[in-house]
């Protein structure tokens, strides 16, 4: 029963997230400049997350190599320049701005709590060292361990990345063909 509430707590959680975006899309009125400005941030952190993706093995093991050994936070990195690009392309600034807000203020601390209180009962000091010497969001300059691993494309569909890539590509197509829906419909 407690896995069922949590499950529906999960869905629940993202209708605001499905909102958003059908709002963004509803009003977006993309440009040339800010076109190109936001599919490179988008791009920037796809890629990001996907290198990070390739990486993790949640619960498995801590994982220190790829990115995660010079920032604690790569998956959230790629997703908060991932909705800043969207919001430039679709050029609404009011979105942007809530956005940053929500990703700061509620986003970041729900997840800092619950994913380090389980990264702690799982791993442990290991954690603790970690979490102690490797910054949240702007990367140290050496890497946190020699740990080394190769991106492994098994992790990158075992986090389902591979559908936040398609979500992305066909996000940046509607945003893209919102000028012509008029002619259309």
């Amino acid at each position: 029963m407690d896995e069922q509430k949590k499950t529906w707590s999960r869905k629940l959680r993202r209708i605001p997230l499905f909102i958003g975006a059908v709002l963004l899309v509803l009003f977006a009125k993309p440009k040339f400049p800010e076109m190109v400005v936001g599919v490179i941030l988008i791009a920037l952190g796809e890629g990001a997350r996907i290198w990070a993706a390739g990486h993790l093995q949640k619960n498995e093991i801590l994982t220190v190599t790829g990115p995660y050994a010079y920032v604690k936070n790569p998956l959230y990195i790629g997703s908060i320049l991932i909705a800043t690009g969207f919001c430039i392309l679709a050029d609404n600034i009011y979105f942007l701005a809530a956005v940053t807000f929500m990703f700061c203020f509620h986003y970041i601390p729900y997840k800092k709590k619950m994913e380090g209180d389980r990264l702690k009962k799982i791993f442990g000091s290991r954690y603790e060292e970690y979490d102690e010497k490797v910054p949240e969001y702007i990367p140290r300059w050496t890497r946190f361990s020699d740990e080394r691993s190769s991106w492994k494309f098994r992790n990158f569909i075992e986090n389902s990345e591979e559908g936040i890539l398609l979500l992305i590509l066909f996000g940046i197509l509607v945003i893209l063909t919102r000028p012509f829906w008029g002619a259309i419909f």
